[in-house]
């Protein structure tokens, strides 16, 4: 365990504990998703609320861009939301598969 992870698991006891009892009740869903911390999007001082992610694949790396959420490329067709916040709101997406 990193020292990042021991400050979040530390900090975050509770809901740590509570994500894992959710693995544990639905085992399937243990491949599909994870749980993200926002750190690098604090320190870039992402604003969340007003800003989204958009991820896309080049040369082997996953490269995400934050752009306001009014912006058309967030509407454009052949993207699927990749990250919700806790209010189930987009904040990251990504193309869709072709």
């Amino acid at each position: 365990m990193t020292t990042g992870q021991q400050v979040y698991a530390e900090r975050d006891t509770a809901f740590f504990e509570a994500v894992r009892e959710v693995f544990e009740k639905y085992p399937e869903a243990k491949g599909r998703y994870a749980i993200t911390g926002l750190e690098l999007a604090q320190r870039l001082k992402i604003d969340l609320e007003r800003q989204v992610g958009i991820s896309e694949i080049k040369d082997g790396t996953i490269v995400t861009r934050f752009v306001d959420r009014d912006d058309p490329v967030v509407r454009a067709s052949g993207r699927l939301c990749k990250d919700w916040d806790w209010q189930h709101r987009c904040i990251s997406w990504i193309e869709a598969p072709v």
